[in-house]
């Protein structure tokens, strides 16, 4: 239970400078069925984020380490922080993506410094595969 309580007690922490709307500073150790990622802990000590959706696992990954279960909440919730800011702050001939993941990227390095180089590693391997397609560079 240590685990656990040092878990949800980084999380609020994160949420915190993040500026995560209170309602929305819960994390789940259980799965609901409606995809909601939530942190699955072993008694063996592993960790593992899990996503799962009318009983079926879409997505299971070990971590390492805290730090590591806490980057994979962190990077969906500023994704859906980011979406919602893009949504409403988006400019005439300028690709959504492209101002939704400055913003996750600013909310990543408000929470970790090693979380945004880690999410921009990740947002450069999509953009190789995916570029953006609005002319600016």
């Amino acid at each position: 239970m240590a685990k656990r309580a040092e878990i949800e007690n980084r999380f609020l922490e994160v949420a915190h400078k993040i500026g995560l709307p209170t309602g929305k500073t819960i994390i789940q150790f259980q799965g609901d069925g409606m995809a909601t990622p939530y942190v699955d802990l072993r008694d063996n000590d592993e960790i593992y984020y899990v996503v799962e959706e009318r009983g079926v696992e879409l997505e299971r990954v070990k971590c390492s380490s805290i730090d590591d279960v806490l980057y994979f909440l962190f990077s969906d919730i500023t994704h859906d922080m980011a979406s919602n800011h893009a949504a409403t702050h988006g400019k005439p001939g300028t690709e959504f993506r492209r101002l939704m993941f400055q913003e996750q990227l600013r909310l990543l390095e408000l929470a970790s410094k090693k979380w945004r180089l880690k999410r921009e590693l990740e947002i450069k391997e999509v953009l190789g595969k995916a570029p953006y397609n609005d002319g600016m560079s």
